[in-house]
Formats: structure tokens, sequence, C-alpha cells
């Protein structure tokens, strides 16, 4: 990562999903890299080109691994998305990931994206749960309106989860529409395993 070597940092961390179980790779492996990022960026230690190439070498290996999996026809669908404004899409692909490692079928629509698209994509999958990932920006006066929106579209039988490191922010229109904050991928699971419950 230092040295701005992406086909090093691909290399190991195809070897790691390999050696790795999906939920110790996305728990132990690939958040702490995304933090330690993060971090090495506000301190200045490393730059904006660490980070693009970081982000789409793990952009690369979550999609692949997204796509990997086979789960049943009669597997529970989960809707995942970074709704408008929410442009970082690592934390959903990762949800996407954990759940479909679960065996949950998944239908993941990427970054940005307005409420009333994520909200048919929903209806249209017959989504037990929609899962929205929101990083940043944490301020945004558009956002509390998009989440209620979503949350009113939603079926009466379909579950509002969010995460991301921005999601408490927006605590108070995802409580209006219903929604759920969930903190990390370890909680997600249990969440999921909930839902599939009879």
């Amino acid at each position: 990562l230092t040295n701005l070597d992406g086909a090093g940092l691909e290399a190991t961390l195809a070897e790691a999903s390999i050696a790795l179980s999906t939920p110790v790779l996305l728990e132990s492996l690939i958040t702490p890299l995304l933090h330690k990022i993060g971090e090495g960026w506000r301190r200045g230690s490393l730059r904006v080109a660490h980070e693009h190439m970081t982000t789409g070498v793990v952009r690369s290996l979550l999609g692949n691994l997204r796509k990997s999996g086979s789960v049943p026809s009669t597997a529970p669908e989960l809707v995942v998305a970074a709704p408008a404004g929410q442009r970082h899409e690592l934390g959903a692909l990762m949800v996407a990931v954990a759940a479909a490692s679960d065996g949950w079928k998944v239908t993941y629509l990427g970054a940005d994206l307005p409420a009333a698209d994520i909200a048919a994509a929903a209806r249209k999958r017959n989504a037990r749960a929609v899962a929205l990932s929101i990083v940043h920006p944490v301020d945004d006066p558009g956002l509390p309106g998009e989440i209620e929106l979503l949350g009113s579209a939603l079926e009466d039988d379909t579950v509002l989860l969010a995460g991301g490191n921005g999601a408490g922010a927006y605590s108070a229109a995802l409580a209006a529409a219903g929604g759920r904050i969930i903190d990390d991928i370890p909680t997600l699971r249990d969440e999921l395993q909930a839902l599939r419950a009879p």
C-alpha cells in the first residue's frame, strides 16, 4: 500500500480471500485496512493516490467475492445501496458480500441512488430487507428526506437497515422511517439471521 504496489496488494488480498472465511476476511482484514487508510490520509502519512489505489483493489476483490457464491432460489432477498449523495460504496459492497456468504440473494444497486429507485427495486425483488451504506457526508440536508421517503415507499414487511460511519448522523430520520442502525458486519449478520427465522 505505502509503495503504491497495486499488484502486490491485489495478490496479498487474493491470498487472504482463499485462506480466510468471508466473515473473517471482511471483519479482520478489509475493515481494519480501510480504517487505516482513512487515518493515514487524515494524518497526512498517506495521499489520495494511496486511498484511490486501495479502494480500486478492494472494490475489485469484493465484486469478485460477491459473484462467486451461489444461493438457493428460495433464499430471502436483500437490496443493498448507498442513498442519494452517498458516493462511497465499499461499505455497501461489504454488506452485499457478507449477506451473500450467509445465503441471501443480493441485489446490489451501487452508490448515490435516489430513494424512489431503491424502493422500486425492493418491491420488484420482493426484498425482505434493504440495507443502506451511509459514510460521507454526514451533514447532507437532503438525505433525511430521502431516508423518510424510502421508509414510506417500502412494503410494510420490508426491513430498513443502515450502517456505515455516517449512519448515526441520520439516526432521527432512520427512526422516523422505521429503520435500524447496524454498527458493524457481525451485527449485520446477526440481524439478517434473525430476519430469516420463521
